[in-house]
């Protein structure tokens, strides 16, 4: 392919872009009339701070979205085992267990976090939050590991 053709590729994606761009700055500018403008033609997304309810939702759709991919992952990585008898470790799993991981430490270190200088909640220890880490990820990996053993046998 030739230049021309790159470009006309990349046209819309940029188009894309500048749109988003503008919706942005109209909802974020300080003219109260563009202000008006972008409200009346709902523009003025991601402008305005969230409050307590929006951003509860926002939680609860990331949430959702988190164990619809996580579900879809090891649904793949079942059908490539099973179904097509692909040998050794599918990337699915592993992008899975990543995922569950990393929530997993994100929380227990959060929570850490959050209550390290409060009084009325006791903070949770460090060694905790890691031997929980620790022990998490020796299950995991057990079953990981029973798992692929399975698949192989099978």
């Amino acid at each position: 392919m030739g230049a021309k053709a790159y470009v006309l590729m990349a046209l819309p994606v940029l188009m894309l872009v500048g749109l988003i761009a503008l919706f942005v700055y109209l909802g974020r500018s300080r003219s109260p009339r563009l202000a008006v403008w972008a409200d009346r033609l709902g523009l003025s997304f991601g402008a305005r701070r969230a409050d307590e309810m929006e951003r509860m939702i926002q939680y609860k759709a990331v949430s959702a979205a988190y164990l619809v991919v996580l579900f879809a992952l090891l649904g793949c990585s079942l059908y490539d085992s099973f179904v097509r008898h692909a040998a050794g470790m599918q990337p699915y799993t592993l992008i899975d267990v990543m995922g569950v991981l990393t929530q997993s430490v994100a929380v227990l270190i959060l929570r850490h976090r959050s209550t390290a200088g409060d009084d009325e909640y006791k903070p949770y220890p460090l060694w905790k939050t890691l031997l929980i880490v620790f022990v998490f990820s020796l299950a995991v990996a057990g079953l990981g590991a029973g798992l692929a053993i399975a698949v192989m046998v099978w």
